[in-house]
């Protein structure tokens, strides 16, 4: 099986558990850099593990040595910045995986582990996403 070149954005408690399962030595993806700004448990997980914690701009400049950026910020402006510098700098290979593909990938790595939530439940994520679409 291929192995996947992976960056995370966002190691709050969601990035954090996401980063650990894709650590596991099953787990087909290799973690090559995170961004988060403030000194989480992720982050300190990612250091341990020598894996560089970069921001934004710095991930975007390693181009095609990324196949997938996963954003778990939960903002979702970050993921359209991203999707924006990606275009910028001609970077038409690295893609910005959709909250639905995060949570397909989750499900695949994780098993019978849920990903935590972030106190929303389902109604309101398609309300969310209903009104996004309305803009």
């Amino acid at each position: 099986m291929e192995n996947h070149n992976i960056a995370i954005i966002g190691l709050g408690r969601v990035g954090t558990a996401f980063l650990k399962k894709a650590l596991s030595s099953d787990c087909e993806m290799s973690v090559k850099a995170v961004c988060e700004m403030c000194d989480t448990p992720g982050r300190k997980l990612a250091e341990q593990d020598s894996i560089p914690v970069m921001d934004l701009n710095d991930i975007v400049e390693l181009g095609v040595d990324i196949d997938v950026i996963f954003d778990l910020t939960g903002d979702n402006n970050v993921s359209r910045i991203l999707q924006e510098k990606l275009l910028q700098v001609g970077n038409t290979y690295t893609e910005v995986a959709p909250a639905r593909v995060t949570r397909l990938v989750w499900t695949l790595i994780a098993g019978d582990e849920y990903l935590p939530n972030l106190g929303k439940s389902k109604s309101q994520i398609y309300a969310d996403i209903l009104l996004e679409g309305a803009k």
